[in-house]
């Protein structure tokens, strides 16, 4: 009986924390690509707003599950939700190779949370674990993106992108901690079961996974 409650808890988590990573990815994704953004340069990017996020998202479903293999699977669903945009514009690199890219941030995050295993989702071990992941991913990136030629963007992927990201991640991190503590002030124990609850529901999970597939289906056809 616990067994089987231990794997739904990671289901539903992964299903839950997922579909947000997969809606961050539609909404930001699309946003940060608007000529607006642009002007803004290396501090509006996807490589240096999202990652972040995404990573942020990582650390806390792997807190409320205790599993890599989570983490993980959180990483393919977002990259399935990325990949149903093949439906709309055709299975291209600007498709496939996104959804490549999510993997590598999946593990590159999994890695790191082995590495330091954190118990807090906000705290120092949480934030050495963003900042080799995201190093990490940075480094894999130009091994894709560029091969052979991937020593002509290290100054900028693996210092300014790098550098930047880090930041947002710290900012993240201590907007959450913020958050959180105001929350403990005015919390009970009831409503930390009922947030589980929300969580750990059939409806939660199918409702979040749409508004996923159905956000990542709309924009990419705008």
């Amino acid at each position: 009986m616990e067994k089987k409650t231990n794997i739904l808890n990671i289901l539903f988590n992964v299903l839950f924390w997922g579909s947000l990573w997969g809606i961050v990815e539609a909404t930001l994704g699309t946003l940060l690509h608007l000529a607006f953004f642009a002007h803004l340069g290396i501090f509006a990017r996807s490589s240096t707003v999202i990652i972040p996020i995404a990573l942020f998202l990582m650390a806390i479903c792997y807190k409320r599950t205790k599993s890599f293999s989570a983490v993980l699977f959180m990483g393919c669903l977002a990259a399935t939700i990325k990949l149903t945009t093949a439906f709309i514009i055709g299975f291209r690199d600007i498709v496939y190779f996104p959804a490549i890219y999510i993997i590598v941030e999946a593990l590159a995050i999994g890695g790191a949370l082995a590495l330091f295993r954190p118990t807090n989702v906000v705290s120092t071990k949480t934030l050495c674990s963003i900042v080799v992941a995201n190093t990490a991913y940075q480094f894999v990136y130009l091994l894709i993106s560029r091969g052979a030629n991937w020593t002509a963007g290290v100054e900028k992927y693996l210092l300014m992108y790098n550098c930047v990201a880090i930041l947002y991640s710290f900012l993240v991190c201590g907007v959450s901690y913020g958050i959180i503590k105001l929350i403990n002030l005015y919390k009970k124990e009831e409503s930390k079961l009922s947030i589980t609850r929300i969580i750990n529901s059939p409806i939660t999970a199918s409702l979040v996974v749409t508004i996923a597939v159905t956000l990542t289906l709309t924009l990419a056809a705008i």
